[in-house]
C-alpha cells in the first residue's frame, strides 16, 4: 500500500510516518504540487491531507475543499484522510459538511491512525 502525507505540523507528520513506514510505502509531499506529482507518478491508496496547510486565511477554507475534491475526482481509488487541529471547530465542522469519510484531529492518537489505515 502506498501512502502520501501532506502535513504542515512536523510532529504529527513524523508520528504518522513512523507508525506506518515499517509496513507501507510512505512518501511525504512538500506542498500541493508535490502531492499531485507523487500521485501522478504512482497513485497512492491513502492520502493524509492536512487541511490547515491548505488554508492561508483561516476564514477561507475553499482551497482545502478544492484540493480534496481534485484528489477525489482525479484519483477515485485513493482514500483521503483529513487532518486538522482538534480545537479548530470551524474547520472540523467544515470537514463534516464536505462529507469527508475520515478525519483525524491533532494530537493524533496512534490507534485512530492505525484504524483508518486498516
Amino acid at each position: 500500500m502506498k501512502i502520501v502525507i501532506l502535513n504542515e505540523e512536523l510532529r504529527s507528520e513524523m508520528q504518522i510516518y513512523l507508525a506506518l513506514a515499517n509496513h507501507h510505502e510512505v512518501e511525504i509531499a512538500a506542498d500541493v504540487n508535490d502531492l499531485y506529482r507523487l500521485m501522478d507518478e504512482e497513485p497512492a491508496d491513502l492520502v493524509f491531507l492536512d487541511l490547515d496547510s491548505l488554508i492561508e486565511d483561516k476564514t477561507k477554507q475553499e482551497k482545502a475543499w478544492q484540493t480534496f475534491r481534485q484528489i477525489e475526482n482525479k484519483y477515485p481509488k485513493a482514500k483521503v484522510v483529513a487532518i486538522c487541529d482538534r480545537s479548530d471547530f470551524k474547520l472540523c465542522g467544515g470537514a463534516a459538511k464536505q462529507k469527508l469519510e475520515h478525519l483525524l484531529t491533532r494530537p493524533i492518537r496512534q490507534r485512530e491512525l492505525l484504524a483508518v489505515v486498516e
